[in-house]
């Protein structure tokens, strides 16, 4: 199944997302390009649009706001190309989101950390348009 990345807000240099390989319930796993080595901003960046991708929470809430990250390692250096990210919900209270990351080099966890996003709900974002 293809998925559109288009619902992506993001656009280049900031959208990282090139591929959707996973949208489930509770976590997705998109491919990522970098085309400069990332910084620790653009790392989390990627694994927040990830979120997108996440099913049960786009059936209230349409984006949202990246409002902290915590625990980031940098297992390996990580430098310009191609990497898979997978993102997944850790806790959930209302529109306060905490999510896990890890973002992989083929099979070679090269970053992990977490990252929470307060989500717009959908009847707050179509009601600023009527």
């Amino acid at each position: 199944m293809i998925i559109n990345i288009d619902k992506l807000p993001h656009k280049a240099p900031v959208r990282f997302i090139t591929e959707v390989l996973k949208n489930g319930d509770n976590n997705a796993i998109c491919m990522i390009e970098f085309n400069e080595k990332p910084t620790l901003s653009a790392i989390v960046e990627s694994a927040a649009q990830n979120v997108i991708f996440i099913s049960s929470l786009y059936r209230l809430y349409n984006g949202g706001v990246l409002t902290g990250m915590k625990n980031v390692v940098f297992h390996r250096p990580l430098g310009r190309g191609s990497y898979r990210v997978e993102s997944k919900i850790s806790t959930q209270l209302e529109n306060f989101c905490l999510f896990s990351f890890e973002i992989f080099k083929d099979e070679l966890l090269m970053a992990s950390g977490e990252f929470n996003v307060v989500m717009n709900r959908r009847e707050k974002i179509l009601s600023k348009g009527s």
